[in-house]
């Protein structure tokens, strides 16, 4: 879990796949795959959803599954409140997961990252216009997250200096 989720969204369950798999890998003598994860955060999504419990979900947004998710909970009725997380580089994500792994945490293969990178600020993009209010963050240096742009239902601003990812995500 990011340190931004962790510090901001106590207040609401968080759906947080990484942490739910190391949960499970401790509660169990067999590996749980991904997939298998994938579905159990699915489920309590749509169980969350189902009750009108507001939630949080923290994901590297590199494929379909939380669009269709957000579009979901804005049809039961839900504001989507999107807090974005981006960095200039591949390579600033590399550099964190290597220092991650060395301090004992998990590690995701490198083609992996370079991979879901571009797919991510798509996915950003496409999510932005389902979006009730969204905080876009820049987590390039190490200042930490510094907010770079909010995005409402009537507007979008961004705060100088816009990092270079902004590009990437900016709906048009």
């Amino acid at each position: 879990m990011t340190t931004l989720a962790r510090t901001k969204f106590q207040q609401f369950p968080i759906l947080d796949p990484d942490a739910m798999a190391r949960s499970l890998q401790e509660a169990s003598t067999k590996k749980t795959s991904d997939i298998e994860v994938g579905k159990q955060v699915l489920r309590q999504a749509e169980d969350l959803i189902s009750a009108q419990q507001s939630f949080t979900v923290e994901t590297t947004l590199s494929g379909s599954t939380y669009l269709k998710m957000a579009a979901r909970a804005r049809v039961a009725g839900f504001n989507v409140v999107v807090f974005f997380v981006g960095t200039n580089s591949v390579e600033i994500n590399l550099e964190r997961v290597r220092n991650r792994v060395c301090k004992g945490g998990h590690d995701v293969p490198e083609a992996d990252q370079r991979r879901r990178y571009p797919r991510t600020l798509a996915n950003m993009r496409k999510l932005l216009p389902l979006a009730d209010l969204a905080f876009l963050f820049d987590n390039s240096t190490e200042q930490g997250h510094v907010l770079v742009g909010l995005c409402s239902v009537k507007a979008l601003s961004w705060i100088a200096p816009v990092p270079a990812w902004v590009n990437m995500v900016r709906v048009i």
